[in-house]
């Protein structure tokens, strides 16, 4: 089952934000929220935050799942509606987003789309704020935060698509939140976009091994909402798959044209029309596809 709206999936974890933007709402006695998002989903988030009347001195952390433009817009927002709330992240990600060149892109990215979608007057605007975007407390492979009432949420390091990229396991409910270490459903829940690994193919394509692996029933995704009952697992294998297809016509198209650049292109309309994220431009989708290639060709 692919559900694409938000809405409560059980006691424990509740889908908020928008299709494009998803946030994840973890509650045992606190409350952790997966995903920074992008400050234009605020309002949307806004609106589902006081229809669940939540005492903000139980929300405690926010995981930051990477540190790409369109995964810490919100942390602004957050900081402001849960004062006693502590960013985590990755120590690569704490790295990456405490350098003013990457803040600072993030919230020129992010007060961009706003003004894009029509709701920059309802958001925190971010530039000369980049610094709220800063990481907290570094979270690293296998540890573990106890929210009380019997849930646990567990921290696995995934590189590949990003070097910081981070997934969040919830045992208890069989809950798994993979970042962009996969890719994103389309017209279809088994139809992927393109994978994006443009910082390592070698170890997007070992980190989706691993991922394959956790007992699963629950997939919830950064991007086009959550993957529910056997679909969950499958989609996973689906991920693998079709990364492991792709590298293969990379090669076949290298091998004929020795153009790198002209394979990214090609490449890159097709990742386009398949990606269907409003804030991913075509001069955008061409430098993170000619990233990736050039990892895959450098790696055969």
């Amino acid at each position: 089952m692919w559900l694409k709206e938000p809405a409560r999936i059980n006691d424990t974890i509740r889908f908020l934000g928008t299709y494009d933007l998803c946030f994840y709402l973890v509650q045992g006695k606190d409350v952790l929220i997966v995903g920074g998002g992008m400050s234009h989903a605020t309002p949307a988030l806004e609106t589902q935050l006081r229809k669940l009347e939540i005492d903000p001195r139980r929300v405690k952390y926010v995981v930051v799942t990477h540190s790409h433009f369109d995964h810490c817009g919100a942390i602004p927002y957050l900081r402001r509606r849960f004062p006693d709330i502590e960013v985590l992240g990755t120590a690569a990600a704490q790295n990456a987003l405490a350098k003013p060149k990457v803040a600072e892109y993030n919230a020129r990215m992010n007060d961009l789309a706003a003004e894009q979608a029509g709701v920059q007057k309802e958001c925190i605007p971010l530039e000369g704020q980049s610094d709220a975007l800063h990481i907290d407390r570094v979270v690293s492979e296998g540890d573990v935060i106890d929210l009380g009432e019997g849930v646990s949420v567990e921290f696995h390091e995934v590189p590949g698509h990003s070097k910081c990229c981070l997934a969040t396991y919830v045992p208890g409910c069989r809950a798994l939140f993979p970042t962009d270490t996969t890719p994103h459903p389309v017209d279809d829940w088994s139809d992927l976009a393109f994978p994006s690994a443009q910082y390592d193919f070698a170890a997007y394509v070992e980190s989706l091994r691993r991922l394959g692996e956790f007992d699963v029933e629950i997939l919830g995704l950064d991007h086009h909402g959550v993957i529910l009952g056997a679909e969950a697992k499958e989609f996973l294998r689906l991920g693998l798959q079709r990364t492991l297809d792709l590298q293969q016509k990379v090669l076949s198209r290298y091998a004929a044209s020795k153009d790198l650049d002209e394979v990214a292109r090609e490449t890159a309309r097709e990742a386009l029309s398949k990606v269907r994220l409003p804030f991913i431009t075509e001069d955008l989708m061409f430098i993170i596809t000619r990233a990736m290639i050039r990892n895959i060709v450098a790696v055969n």
